[in-house]
C-alpha cells in the first residue's frame, strides 16, 4: 500500500508559490490600471465638410484648394487642445501627400462644447499625381483624400501637437461641374496618433 500523505513541508511550499503568483498578478493588473491613468485616450473629432475647388485645370497644371470644417467634441477643448492656438491640416492622395497648410490661428474656443475650427490649403499639383486626379474628376466625378490634422496640445506636462488621422473623405462633384466637389457620405472620424 503506498503512501499519499503530503509532509507539512510540501504544503506550505506551495502556499508560498500561489501567494507568490497572488503578488504577481496582483502588481501587474496594478501596474496596468496605472498606466491607463496616466495616458487617457483622446476624444476623436471628425470633418464636417470638406470642399474642393480646381482653380486651374490643364494638360500640365492643377492648382486647388481645400476648405475643411473640423467638428471638435465638448471634452477636447480645455482638456486636450488649447482654447486659443494653431491648427494644420495635410492632405494625401493614395497615400502621397499632396500639401500641409501654414499653421492657422483658432481662437475662442468654449470649455466643454462642440465647436467647429476651419482650415484652409491650397497647392498646385504636378506630376503623375496631377494626372491620376485629373482621371478620377473627368471618368468618376469623384476624388478621395486622406488628412491629418496638428492641433496645438494643452495638456499638462505637454508641449507641442497633437495629431489626428482621418479617414478617406469622399468627395463628388456636382452636376455639369468639374470645378468645385463636396464631401459625400458620413463624416470622416480622425484618431490621436
Amino acid at each position: 500500500m503506498s503512501d499519499t500523505r503530503r509532509t507539512s513541508g510540501d504544503t506550505s511550499g506551495e502556499l508560498r508559490l500561489l501567494g507568490l503568483l497572488i503578488l504577481a498578478w496582483a502588481i501587474l493588473l496594478a501596474c496596468g490600471l496605472l498606466a491607463n491613468q496616466e495616458t487617457p485616450v483622446a476624444p476623436n473629432i471628425e470633418i464636417a465638410s470638406m470642399d474642393f475647388t480646381v482653380r486651374n485645370i490643364t494638360q500640365t497644371r492643377l492648382s486647388a484648394n481645400w476648405d475643411l470644417l473640423i467638428r471638435v467634441p465638448s471634452n477636447l477643448p480645455n482638456a486636450y487642445i488649447c482654447l486659443q492656438g494653431d491648427i494644420q491640416a495635410s492632405l494625401f492622395y493614395k497615400t502621397i501627400n499632396l500639401v500641409t497648410s501654414s499653421a492657422q490661428r483658432y481662437i475662442d474656443l468654449k470649455s466643454g462644447t462642440a465647436q467647429q475650427i476651419r482650415v484652409s490649403v491650397e497647392e498646385d499639383i504636378d506630376g503623375l499625381i496631377r494626372k491620376r486626379i485629373i482621371k478620377d474628376i473627368k471618368e468618376k466625378r469623384e476624388v478621395k483624400f486622406g488628412s491629418q490634422l496638428f492641433l496645438t496640445d494643452c495638456r499638462k506636462g505637454t508641449t507641442g501637437v497633437m495629431s489626428y488621422a482621418c479617414d478617406i473623405t469622399m468627395l463628388r462633384f456636382e452636376p455639369g461641374s468639374e470645378t468645385k466637389a463636396s464631401k459625400f457620405g458620413d463624416n470622416p472620424s480622425c484618431f490621436n496618433f
